[in-house]
């Protein structure tokens, strides 16, 4: 159980360092005239991001580790504290400190976590039926035509479009994750949740790539996780029996919100990752690179 737990703060640990590698790469790469979709794909196979692909990687297997007995709204909630690793980088990179305001939220985000984890009642999740499994694959469906859309926005508009697709890509992987019963390879050849990784996964790469060229890491992180966060915690709760420990309902619920708060609190200050670690290489809308 306690590997469990480990492997969701270790989760949001490498989510962190990837996030910031993944960012100074794509602001290297620029979005101009009708190259949205190239752009996105060279920021996607360069090197420094391919490194911070590494670290979302191991992450990825740590909350494989982590969904496996943990309720998908606490290992999610963890995972979207990665924010409070960019702050803590980009500190050590810039040499600025916290403000006293995100040194409180940092705190206060520590003990809403251990909270949080400590009141979800770990366990299995139900097993699902054809039905889920064709829902999924409509999601597959469904995200990848979002992802083509909004492409296709320039700017701060496009990075937090962008962003919240990525979460999306991220909420359907760990919804596949969670619901998985196969242990074996054979079964994992022939899970339908299971093969819907791989196309989740591509979605969420490309387009996280995409929202970071085109706007501040803070607003792509914000989009990303409120989305990665609420959604898939909801269908675990409703469909997956994911639940709290008995008596302590109040206490994951206000652990939860609070946690949802810091993070997004976190992400809309100035203080935090909105001056890029990098130049970016996003150039203003202008009627030339409005389509992409």
């Amino acid at each position: 159980m306690w590997l469990a737990y480990f492997a969701a703060f270790a989760t949001a640990l490498c989510y962190g360092i990837s996030a910031v590698l993944e960012d100074r790469a794509a602001k290297r790469t620029p979005v101009t005239g009708k190259s949205g979709k190239r752009a996105a794909f060279r920021a996607a196979v360069s090197v420094g991001y391919l490194a911070g692909m590494a670290f979302s990687v191991v992450a990825w297997a740590f909350s494989l580790v982590a969904l496996h007995r943990l309720p998908l709204f606490a290992v999610q909630a963890i995972a979207a504290s990665s924010i409070g690793v960019v702050v803590l980088i980009t500190w050590g990179v810039t040499h600025r400190k916290p403000s006293r305001r995100d040194g409180v939220l940092l705190c206060v985000l520590a003990l809403a976590l251990i909270t949080l984890a400590a009141s979800a009642a770990p366990g299995d999740p139900k097993k699902v039926s054809w039905v889920f499994k064709l829902v999924i694959w409509f999601g597959v469906v469904a995200v990848a035509c979002a992802a083509i859309a909004a492409t296709r926005v320039a700017g701060a508009r496009g990075s937090a479009l962008l962003g919240a697709v990525s979460g999306l890509s991220d909420a359907g992987m760990a919804l596949c994750a969670r619901a998985i019963h196969h242990h074996t390879v054979n079964g994992l050849v022939t899970d339908p949740l299971a093969l819907a990784l791989i196309p989740f996964t591509i979605l969420g790469i490309v387009t996280f790539a995409a929202s970071l060229q085109r706007g501040a890491v803070s607003v792509a992180l914000a989009c990303q996780q409120s989305v990665m966060i609420v959604i898939p915690s909801v269908i675990g709760l409703l469909v997956l029996g994911d639940k709290a420990r008995h008596g302590f309902a109040v206490v994951t619920y206000v652990g939860f919100a609070v946690t949802v708060f810091v993070v997004l609190s976190l992400t809309s200050t100035t203080s935090v990752a909105t001056t890029p670690l990098v130049a970016p290489g996003v150039l203003p809308p202008t009627p030339l690179n409005q389509s992409s």
